[in-house]
């Protein structure tokens, strides 16, 4: 996933000819398949891969069982905490932006379906460490789907909880279900702009 398209709006800023660019639009993408989350544990939050990556690295890695996911990721060398699963998870924010809009559609491929809920968070990232994230801050959250089962999808239209995220910040994307009855694709859409 982790494709961004722009939108720009080309103005000519007057009598200088200097051409300025304005209401830059960008998107981000998160996305998973049912085939990656067959083993996720209920009430767990997993986060959801930024970019394409094998079946079963999503398996291994979680942010624990709270109400919002967890403010910070010790990685080590285990099934569950090896860096190398962690990566595919990041999406790297080199500059300023602010989140406009938060969108998610999810399916399942049960009859019986689970409740399920989705968050936006931020972290400072620490290269080398092993305290690789800390300072988690949400951004965002869905309200809680009851999914019926695979007849339908669902689409959901995010509450912002923090708009801005300076540079140097990584952005993780997570998804947690009440129960184990069915397995979920999950695609995220973040509209954002520069700031």
């Amino acid at each position: 996933m982790g494709i961004s398209w722009t939108k720009e709006t080309i103005s000519n800023s007057g009598t200088s000819g200097a051409i300025a660019t304005t209401n830059i639009t960008s998107y981000a993408y998160f996305g998973i398949s049912d085939e990656e989350t067959n083993s996720y544990s209920a009430n767990t939050h997993y986060p959801i891969p930024f970019m394409t990556m094998d079946s079963g690295v999503a398996e291994d890695i979680s942010f624990g069982t709270g109400t919002d996911p967890a403010t910070s990721f010790t990685t080590a060398d285990g099934a569950t905490t090896d860096a190398s699963n962690l990566v595919p998870m990041i999406w790297y924010v080199p500059d300023n932006i602010e989140i406009d809009a938060i969108y998610s559609i999810e399916g399942s491929d049960h009859a019986t379906g689970d409740t399920t809920r989705m968050h936006l968070m931020s972290y400072d990232f620490t290269s080398g460490s092993t305290s690789a994230l800390t300072n988690g801050t949400l951004l965002g959250h869905n309200s809680d789907v009851t999914n019926a089962g695979s007849e339908q999808a669902y689409l959901s239209t995010w509450t912002i909880d923090s708009s801005s995220v300076v540079s140097g910040k990584v952005i993780l994307a997570f998804f947690e279900q009440d129960g184990t009855n069915g397995d979920f694709s999950v695609s995220v859409t973040v509209k954002y702009h520069l700031s």
